[in-house]
């Protein structure tokens, strides 16, 4: 990358070249080979601006695969932990054990559908990727009734809150540090009001100062038409409140 770099730079600075000789001889013939020099430069320019821009998107396209592969076989994984317990409730005989399992794996798989059908594709993925790649902080998402956003938001709404989501749940993330003993639980509930979408934070554990976390939840709003809302002061229960489109 730094070898294009420094291509890119040549090609710039080479039009320096033909323009002094210009300057130093002023004829007809410096200026038809200035005119040629700075059309060819300006293509070499746009060609990689081009390249650079195809590259970028090749490097965003796999880490965004690799990141699907490894959510398909985290969630693969998941289920077949589900089954073993299942199957093993059926071989001891533990029929209301068994029952037990068979709601406890509808019930995720109703809200997972739910969570997929948000309609916001990178909430989507952030949602489903995060047991994946994050530790020391669980998050379990829950979506009332059924709530579909298409065509209700802007592309820049969508994006504000989807990114206002991600920095909150960090808030809590980094504000303390869970132990064997202590663990911490962070449950983000989806729902409408009105003419507003609605995203709940209620956490159980510790996380560090309240007043800092608060802080950080209002900069991970700020100016982006996004209201944030804190149900008790004193615990951590924060809403974010995000109008639709009207």
């Amino acid at each position: 990358m730094n070898s294009w770099k420094w291509i890119a730079a040549g090609i710039g600075l080479s039009s320096v070249l033909p323009a002094a000789w210009m300057l130093w001889n002023p004829t007809y013939a410096a200026g038809i080979i200035l005119t040629i020099w700075s059309a060819a430069a300006s293509f070499g320019a746009a060609w990689y601006a081009r390249r650079t821009e195809v590259q970028r998107q090749r490097t965003n396209q796999k880490s965004l695969e690799q990141n699907a592969i490894q959510t398909l076989n985290h969630h693969r994984h998941d289920w077949m932990n589900e089954l073993q317990i299942l199957y093993g409730y059926i071989q001891l005989g533990k029929l209301d054990k068994s029952v037990q399992c068979v709601e406890r794996i509808k019930e995720r798989m109703l809200q997972d559908s739910k969570i997929s059908k948000l309609g916001i594709p990178s909430l989507v993925l952030y949602l489903h990727s995060y047991r994946t790649f994050n530790t020391g902080l669980q998050l379990d998402a829950d979506v009332v009734d059924f709530v579909q956003l298409d065509g209700k938001l802007t592309t820049e709404a969508e994006e504000n809150f989807t990114q206002s989501i991600m920095e909150v749940v960090q808030a809590y993330q980094i504000g303390g540090h869970s132990t064997w003993e202590d663990d911490r639980l962070l449950t983000l509930t989806f729902m409408e009001q009105g003419e507003e979408l609605i995203a709940e934070f209620d956490g159980e554990g510790f996380f560090g100062d309240q007043d800092s976390l608060k802080q950080k939840i209002q900069l991970a709003v700020h100016d982006k038409g996004i209201r944030m809302e804190q149900i008790h002061t004193d615990n951590t229960t924060y809403r974010l409140c995000l109008p639709y489109v009207t």
